[in-house]
């Protein structure tokens, strides 16, 4: 993914590198990675789970994938040297009086061999409603066809328009699919549903098509 779109995957990425600081011997400022990579894939591998103390970042993902904002105080005073106010359209990245406010736009993919379903805070459990999880596992035979050259990941290429209006009788096919699943796995669903039914209504203004198996699976994973 990250050599189709140009982006480097980043791996174990702490607090300060998600939402940026203040370099403590030169002042200046080094950019957060929620604003080097808006507009575009951010691709995170072996993410931590904040055994090790650094939970925070997930405090910024979660912020920034649920309302595309952040704010923070970053315990140093900030000088001429680091202030910015960076602006992308509606986007910006602000840092002064030692705080830094970001608002911005990405699509993350996170990849770990953690399971979440293990994890005793309930950041993790935030994090993972806020996506589409997917226990990824090849088959004997994909990982024979890969030895032979198959290509592991095929992108497909959509262009929405910038705005879509999604017709009332699609919308209520998609309640009625979300809703018998719901019926059926209560515990699972229900405290996800208000996201799920956002999801499916993006799948279908992305592909602009009323794939019913598709939705029933992401509703399912």
């Amino acid at each position: 993914m990250g050599e189709h779109h140009g982006v480097t995957p980043y791996q174990n990425v702490t607090f300060p590198a998600m939402i940026g600081t203040v370099d403590r011997n030169s002042g200046e400022l080094v950019p957060g990675l929620v604003w080097q990579c808006r507009k575009k894939p951010f691709l995170l591998d072996e993410f931590k789970t904040g055994e090790r103390g650094d939970s925070a970042a997930v405090d910024v993902l979660l912020g920034v994938m649920e309302q595309g904002y952040y704010k923070r105080k970053i315990g140093l005073r900030s000088s001429s040297r680091s202030e910015t106010d960076e602006t992308d359209t509606t986007l910006f990245y602000r840092v002064e009086n030692g705080e830094i406010e970001v608002r911005t736009r990405l699509a993350a993919t996170i990849a770990t061999m953690k399971n979440w379903d293990m994890a005793r805070s309930g950041k993790y459990a935030a994090l993972t409603q806020r996506c589409i999880p997917i226990r990824y596992s090849l088959t004997d035979d994909m990982v024979d066809a890969v030895l032979d050259g198959a290509p592991i990941y095929t992108h497909q290429e959509f262009n929405p328009p910038k705005h879509v209006t999604i017709s009332r009788r699609d919308f209520l096919r998609i309640r009625e699919i979300a809703s018998a699943i719901r019926d059926e796995r209560k515990e699972q669903l229900r405290p996800v549903y208000a996201r799920t039914i956002g999801d499916l209504c993006r799948v279908l203004a992305i592909t602009r098509r009323f794939d019913s198996e598709l939705f029933r699976i992401i509703c399912y994973l």
